[in-house]
């Protein structure tokens, strides 16, 4: 990196220089007294776009969406005062998929500070859980820097949201600044331990029905033609994660798909039986794969991760690595090709192998035979294959939290990483649609279809209004069940019958109208292909609005949602301390 010489210039100036210096090239903000000053000074910038949503929160969201597809922190959010607290939830989610986002927020003049004016906001305490990094700058001078150490945080191992507070008086205070100039991202790719690599390889030559567990991680790092490569070469067969999905192409005879509550049967099965499980990249948590909502992990396991505080989170590994995924997966290839034990061959040949097929097979048939069901209501699976026929592989998909997620995880299929987008790495409700809007502004190029619940369109319908500003086309499709359905399936398999949960729709179409999109509503399922492909063709926001049956329940294929947490009794004296172990089945080598 090299800097450019002192300048004497404003703090608005200096901000927005450092962010484009780093990279960022879309800034979404939200106007307010402490952000004038900045907005004022985007008008001069043409190196940057910039857009204002209908919340905050929509807004962090689309920044969530935008960088997760470009894989950087490319854009940046600018919030004022107490609407900086409307963001924590999209932050959660970054969190947890390691999606890199430099948000700054905008206090009161610096001179007010804890004298209880209007609108002062505790924003570093308040965001520092979510967030990789969180502080605050008290000089105009100071500005560049702490900036600049935000955005290197943003793309840290892991990678996640960096948060700065700025009293927006040093917006308009003028100082002598050192810009920051050349950066890149941080290159630093740690490997593992020698003596690792080699007894990971001892197991890997050794096992009968290894598999390979691909989450997020592997996808942040660039591992794509590594995990390819280390699976052709074992004959491992290959699961993923929500965020991982298409890492190795669906199409390859070693993927199984993704594993996981609502992941493909076949890989479920696969991970239950294994002999060793080879975490690459992934929290194994309780969304990502564990047995309280999955299945038992009876196999040796073998943990990878950039984050130490992941290694035994939920299982203890005979071997943890913390070490970037695409570098130990270059290791552990390499190491593989000088282990005496290693025959050479081709997957194809492995034992294994016509097993993994088989099992495939089975799933593939059964996602076909679901696809081409024809009720009334509409099938959601029916749904989700109409969004599949619409589009190309390289078009994008997008899922909200809830129970489409699952019908639209098992019902498609990619064939490269980034391909589906999700929700789920914190399952947040309500994200799926601004993020969709921040994939279809990162990728212009490619169709991008978002389905969404009735109860998490109610979130964020009001962002078609930035939607059309900008002119952001993507297509809406609502699985509208008039509840939320999720929760209404499981507390009716735990408690016999729901609450809280029937919804009161609106006419979906005619909100949309009225914002100045289109759409339609289908209720038969013959209407479906084409209305899909009228609303990926429309060239505008196009909401197709779905009444679906409410007999397909949440789509698990562990045991999310059918058993009840076990009751536990707390002794007296255990009372302020730790949980008295609901999670201590989790813990299995």
């Amino acid at each position: 990196m090299r800097r450019v010489s002192m300048a004497l210039m404003r703090g608005a100036d200096a901000i927005l220089d450092t962010l484009e210096e780093g990279g960022t090239d879309l800034l979404v903000g939200y106007i307010g007294h402490t952000t004038q000053e900045l907005a004022d000074a985007t008008r001069e910038r043409t190196g940057m776009r910039t857009m204002y949503p209908a919340t905050e929160l929509g807004g962090a969201h689309l920044i969530n969406g935008y960088n997760y597809i470009k894989g950087r922190a490319a854009a940046a959010g600018l919030w004022h005062t107490c609407g900086t607290l409307l963001i924590p939830m999209a932050l959660y989610e970054g969190m947890f998929s390691r999606i890199p986002s430099v948000h700054l927020g905008f206090n009161v003049d610096g001179s007010f500070k804890g004298r209880d004016s209007m609108q002062e906001m505790p924003n570093v305490e308040s965001l520092a859980p979510t967030t990789r990094y969180a502080t605050r700058v008290e000089r105009p001078d100071k500005l560049p820097e702490t900036i600049n150490r935000a955005i290197q945080r943003a793309h840290g191992s892991p990678a996640g949201p960096t948060f700065v507070d700025i009293p927006f008086d040093l917006t308009v205070d003028i100082a002598e600044m050192d810009i920051p100039k050349g950066w890149s991202a941080p290159t630093h790719r740690p490997g593992a331990d020698p003596e690792q690599i080699r007894a990971v390889v001892d197991l890997a030559v050794g096992a009968k029905r290894p598999v390979l567990i691909v989450g997020g991680g592997a996808v942040s790092s660039g591992a794509d033609a590594e995990v390819k490569q280390l699976a052709e070469l074992l004959g491992i067969p290959v699961t993923t994660t929500l965020t991982s999905q298409g890492i190795l192409p669906e199409s390859h005879p070693l993927s199984l798909g993704t594993s996981g509550p609502i992941g493909w049967r076949c890989a479920n099965d696969w991970i239950a039986d294994a002999d060793l499980v080879i975490a690459v990249g992934s929290r194994i948590s309780e969304w990502g794969y564990s047995q309280s909502f999955t299945a038992p992990m009876p196999g040796r396991l073998v943990h990878i991760d950039t984050d130490s505080d992941q290694l035994g989170n939920f299982y203890f590994p005979e071997i943890g690595i913390v070490g970037d995924a695409r570098t130990v997966l270059r290791q552990i290839i390499e190491a593989t090709r000088q282990n005496p034990d290693f025959i050479e061959a081709p997957y194809q040949e492995r034992a294994h192998h016509a097993a993994v097929v088989e099992a495939k097979e089975e799933w593939v048939v059964q996602k076909r035979r679901r696809a081409q069901v024809d009720e009334s209501p509409i099938s959601p699976w029916r749904v989700v294959d109409a969004i599949e026929s619409a589009l190309s592989p390289e078009d994008v998909i997008v899922s909200d939290a809830g129970n489409n997620t699952g019908w639209i995880f098992q019902g498609t299929t990619a064939e490269r990483s980034r391909r589906l987008v999700t929700t789920f790495g914190g399952g947040v409700l309500g994200a799926g649609f601004p993020m969709a809007l921040g994939a279809k502004l990162a990728r212009p190029e490619s169709n991008v279809v978002v389905g969404v619940g009735d109860g998490g369109f109610g979130y964020a319908h009001n962002e078609i209004a930035l939607a059309l500003r900008e002119n952001i086309p993507v297509t809406i499709v609502v699985f509208n069940d008039s509840a939320l359905g999720a929760n209404k399936g499981f507390m009716t398999n735990l408690y016999g019958q729901p609450s809280w949960t029937a919804l009161n729709n609106p006419d979906f179409v005619a909100l949309a109208r009225a914002y100045g999109a289109d759409g339609e509503r289908v209720e038969d399922a013959g209407d479906l292909d084409a209305a899909v492909k009228r609303g990926v063709g429309s060239g505008t926001v196009y909401v197709i609005d779905v009444p679906i049956s409410s007999a397909h329940e949440y789509p698990a294929t562990g045991s999310g949602g059918k058993v009840k947490w076990p009751a536990r009794q707390w002794p007296a004296d255990a009372i302020g301390t730790q949980s008295p172990g609901r999670f201590d089945r989790l813990a299995v080598g």
